[in-house]
């Protein structure tokens, strides 16, 4: 019986601290997701219906990532706001990106801030993020690039691999 009252109240304490959290925004006047979320938030209905348009439309340039290629970055960390239009654009589009081969072992992390460009998970000034979304390319710890808000190249992957090919190992 003890081991069912544990395994409620361990259950309960992980879904308050549960990801894919949706508060209201009053400075955007809407519901947002906050806080650090996965990939599934964006098919929350709240969500889904700009996500999945610009998913199921964007077709990815997979030329431009060769097999052979090494990957110059373990994590990316990708600061978010599900009220900006470019976040809206460019998100559905870098997950696309990402689910290639070539990324297969690069871990994600996605932080949804508020309009005041807040949240509560991390600070997103510690990370000098003024503008969302803000894609931050890290390998062993340390910042190699960023992405902000729109792609320089005309291209999520033009963007990524100008950016890669500046790094020198």
């Amino acid at each position: 019986m003890k081991l069912f009252y544990f395994i409620i109240i361990i259950s309960t304490s992980m879904s308050m601290f549960s990801q894919n959290r949706i508060i209201f925004d009053e400075k955007k006047n809407q519901d947002i997701l906050f806080g650090e979320c996965d990939k599934k938030a964006f098919l929350i209905p709240k969500f889904s219906e700009w996500y999945n348009a610009e998913y199921s439309n964007y077709k990815v340039n997979d030329s431009v990532y060769e097999a052979s290629y090494k990957t110059k970055f373990d994590s990316i960390y990708v600061f978010l706001g599900t009220w900006c239009e470019d976040s809206r654009r460019e998100i559905p589009r870098f997950i696309k990106i990402v689910e290639n081969l070539y990324f297969k072992d690069v871990k994600l992390r996605f932080f949804c801030i508020d309009g005041n460009k807040k949240c509560d998970i991390i600070d997103p000034e510690d990370y000098y993020v003024q503008f969302v979304p803000t894609i931050i390319f890290y390998y062993r710890g340390e910042e190699l690039c960023r992405v902000i808000e729109t792609p320089r190249t005309g291209s999520l992957e033009g963007d990524i691999l100008d950016l890669l090919s500046r790094i020198n190992f």
